[in-house]
């Protein structure tokens, strides 16, 4: 075969590749664009699609990850059934830890499983997920120190937890994971909700309702009627 054709040939290899490439990303976008919307059929409909790419690749695990946060988002919406919807999102994300072990979106996806699992079986299994749900979110950061969620997440197991001798709960340490999620990603609503938390919940408490009432007055809160309803129902507590 001429060398010229063995050039063209391998020029449309790359394009081809590169055009696959870009499609996929563009349907991990538009799937994960779903997932945010926090509606409970458009969640479906991107399980759907991204079960749709792993029967195309088993091995996918940009699909894996984005599966497990598919089904958090699921659970949460879900009353009947709600544990079996968490661990079959921990079991894409056992997956996507496997299969992209450097990925820190896999770790964390499965940190935060592991949590709604514990949460949802009792404090006895919400207490025996710390230590996994803390390592989970090591690696992340391992991975990627500037990943904002895993502080944010971290802020809120410190917080959370009894402190020694059962776990790992830590007022001090509560509060500068919050400071850090909210440095990373000061745009972020849900991170500057856990930083009133935090120093509320280190005795801050003039410091704390004047960060509420910055998100309160935020113009963005209307779009997440689930944090709206969370941010007022802590201002009335605290008044």
């Amino acid at each position: 075969m001429p060398q010229r054709r063995l050039l063209h040939l391998a020029v449309l290899a790359a394009l081809l590749l590169t055009f696959t490439l870009s499609v996929h990303a563009a349907d991990y976008a538009e799937l994960d664009a779903l997932i945010l919307t926090k509606d409970v059929s458009k969640i479906q409909s991107a399980i759907d699609g991204l079960k749709e790419l792993l029967g195309q690749n088993p091995d996918d695990g940009e699909a894996l990850w984005l599966l497990s946060k598919a089904y958090l988002y699921l659970g949460d919406r879900t009353e009947e059934g709600r544990l079996k919807v968490f661990e079959t999102g921990k079991k894409y994300a056992d997956q996507a830890v496997e299969t992209v072990p450097d990925n820190p979106h896999a770790h964390y996806w499965l940190s935060a499983l592991l949590g709604r699992i514990g949460q949802t079986r009792g404090i006895l299994s919400s207490l025996s997920m710390v230590r996994p749900m803390k390592e989970a979110l090591d690696r992340v950061l391992e991975l990627d120190e500037n990943y904002a969620a895993a502080y944010w997440v971290l802020s809120q197991l410190y917080q959370q937890a009894p402190g020694f001798p059962l776990s790992i709960g830590n007022k001090k340490l509560a509060l500068e994971n919050a400071r850090r999620a909210v440095e990373l990603a000061p745009e972020d609503l849900e991170f500057q909700l856990q930083l009133a938390k935090a120093l509320e919940h280190n005795g801050q408490k003039v410091e704390a309702k004047a960060v509420l009432e910055e998100i309160r007055s935020h113009p963005r809160l209307k779009d997440d009627s689930d944090l709206q309803k969370e941010a007022e129902e802590l201002h009335a507590k605290w008044q």
